[in-house]
């Protein structure tokens, strides 16, 4: 049975590697953080992974559906002291998830078949995760999912038939409402969140 269930794997994966209709396609991005925002979490990207499916063939453009999921981070640990308050231990972790689920359309230009212009647009849900402490008075601790629009805009060049590198711009803007918690005293929270973020990877088509 597992002989049998392995063997339609690699009958089904030939197949798709030796479509001409590539309509499938994966991706592998750095996620720069471009976002200029005033609060305290600053969120250093690590990694976005993507995948496509091309569903509609205009000629000139063809239509899709794309899944993004990136991940942003930072954090810092030391020990520090001063007279009368000697090895306090400050600790910082600041972890945001993205997926970005959107529809996009890709352009083809005349002439230039190597480069593929798109514009997307989704929603995109933001997982945050913050901790801090001062080793002191101060504790901060929260944990919330939020949403809000995405716009993208980017550009594919192919190096193949199958694999391509691109750079892509998003822009979301993200509503975060809920509580946090401070030296046990909760707080609400309610504002938009306007995030950028430029990456830059490689693709390959299926």
């Amino acid at each position: 049975m597992e002989k049998s269930l392995l063997a339609i794997f690699l009958v089904m994966f030939t197949y798709c590697v030796s479509a001409q209709n590539k309509k499938w396609s994966v991706e592998a991005n750095y996620p720069a953080n471009v976002s200029k925002n005033d609060g305290d979490v600053e969120l250093n990207g690590i990694i976005d992974l993507g995948i496509k499916y091309r569903f509609m063939d205009l000629g000139a453009v063809q239509l899709g559906a794309g899944l993004n999921t990136a991940l942003l981070r930072n954090e810092d640990n030391f020990i520090y002291g001063g007279p009368g308050f000697e090895n306090r231990k400050f600790n910082y972790e600041a972890k945001q998830i993205l997926v970005q689920p959107k529809l996009f359309a890709e352009l083809a230009i005349p002439g230039l078949a190597r480069l593929k212009p798109q514009i997307a647009l989704g929603y995109a849900v933001a997982v945050d995760d913050y901790y801090y402490n001062d080793g002191g008075n101060v504790e901060v601790d929260y944990s919330n999912t939020n949403g809000g629009l995405n716009l993208n805009l980017g550009i594919s060049y192919d190096l193949s038939s199958r694999f391509f590198i691109q750079v892509q711009y998003d822009y979301l803007n993200v509503h975060k409402k809920g509580e946090e918690t401070r030296n046990d005293q909760t707080y609400s929270y309610d504002f938009k969140e306007k995030i950028g973020l430029l990456k830059a990877g490689l693709g390959f088509r299926f």
